[in-house]
């Protein structure tokens, strides 16, 4: 009883350290994995070799609670034990991560065991880092629509500072950190200040407001003069899109978002902790697709990739048709779409059975969940027909 009431003390002393969202961050970093994550509390476990079965405890996250106290405690406890530690030792482990934390849950019919298709996954992770993206360009440059070319030190910060934690159990959940530490890229020609956040807290605000305001949008325009009101308040095209691709799978019954923000700085602005999506408010993602698409001039950008489909016009099949570019835009791998005649498309055979890169420019766009490269197009045929001149 002494020691338990000892370990109750060293507790109590450190519970500006030990508070839910530090240890959330603690375990997510370790390989626990969340069973239940709801708005007042998390139940995680811990699958590992090095014991002899799961642990599993309850975290409480609402200090209102009257057993509040009790169950963080119990949940500190076991956490002491599976690692053997004190607890000063599992402040200092604890006190040393600095990251944002954001949980992506899936809610879908037909899943087992908590698991999706491996394609599906995928995508989801590629959808995550766009949305993320967007909103580290948009932190940048709060002008920018989230589009574009990044800057060099976005791309280290994109690159460096986010990572995947393990994947949770429950529904589908993804758990991303930002990093936040002293080794964060920083923007040139900004001095460093007190008092303004780190690039990476900075990003994941941004991002959350982003998520609330495409939410507030979908399920109340009338809370919006017009959707240039929406765009001032964070609404961003790659965010819908981002959102609309994780959305698309079937039997999508709803999408949650929740940020644990690290600890060890301070939240300064209010910003929204949870974002949920039901079906109603993923109905209305194309249409505000739509509304962005027709506000925002196009975007000319020149890809390069292998042809990977052609497929010959029905109206003038011996003069062209259309051609399937595997290729890179906003730093995702794309299948881009562009229709070629005359000797654009003789040059896209060309590329086609020889396994070259096909270089080509013009205005990209989105169709019905398909990327289009549209009119003024522009061939790079320099390399294509040397290819073709050196040909027996």
């Amino acid at each position: 009883m002494a020691a338990r009431n000892g370990v109750a003390e060293s507790i109590a002393e450190y519970e500006n350290i030990l508070e839910p969202a530090s240890i959330a961050q603690f375990l997510a970093t370790r390989d626990w994995t969340v069973q239940t994550d709801r708005t007042f509390d998390q139940v995680w476990l811990l699958e590992s070799a090095g014991h002899d079965r799961p642990i599993s405890l309850l975290l409480p996250r609402e200090p209102s609670f009257v057993d509040y106290d009790k169950r963080l405690r119990e949940a500190v406890r076991v956490i002491l034990h599976a690692y053997h530690l004190s607890v000063p030792e599992l402040v200092e482990q604890i006190s040393s991560i600095h990251a944002d934390l954001l949980f992506v849950r899936v809610d879908q019919e037909g899943m087992r065991d908590g698991t999706i298709p491996l394609r599906q996954a995928a995508s989801l992770l590629s959808s995550v880092d766009q949305m993320i993206r967007a909103a580290a360009i948009s932190t940048n440059n709060p002008q920018s629509r989230g589009r574009g070319r990044a800057p060099d030190f976005v791309t280290e910060f994109l690159n460096d500072d986010i990572r995947m934690g393990h994947t949770k159990k429950g529904s589908f959940i993804v758990t991303v950190a930002a990093r936040i530490d002293g080794a964060e890229p920083k923007r040139p020609e900004t001095p460093s200040a007190d008092g303004i956040p780190s690039f990476a807290r900075q990003v994941m605000t941004t991002l959350a407001r982003s998520l609330d305001v495409t939410r507030r949008f979908a399920a109340d325009r009338g809370e919006f003069a017009d959707v240039d009101e929406a765009v001032n308040q964070g609404l961003r095209l790659p965010v819908v899109q981002a959102l609309q691709e994780i959305t698309e799978a079937e039997g999508m019954r709803g999408l949650d978002l929740s940020f644990e923000w690290a600890a060890t700085e301070p939240q300064r602005a209010p910003v929204p902790r949870r974002v949920s999506m039901d079906r109603v408010v993923i109905n209305e993602l194309p249409d505000i697709e739509q509304r962005l698409v027709r506000r925002i001039e196009p975007e000319r950008v020149t890809i390069v990739g292998p042809v990977k489909e052609m497929k010959r016009s029905d109206e003038n099949p011996e003069h062209g048709g259309d051609v399937v570019i595997h290729a890179e835009v906003g730093g995702r791998l794309r299948r881009v779409s562009v229709s070629l005649s005359g000797p654009d498309w003789a040059l896209a055979i060309t590329a086609f059975r020889d396994h070259l890169p096909f270089t080509v420019t013009g205005e990209l766009g989105k169709q019905r969940n398909v990327w289009w490269l549209n009119a003024p197009i522009e061939v790079d045929r320099e390399f294509l027909e040397f290819r073709m001149r050196q040909r027996p």
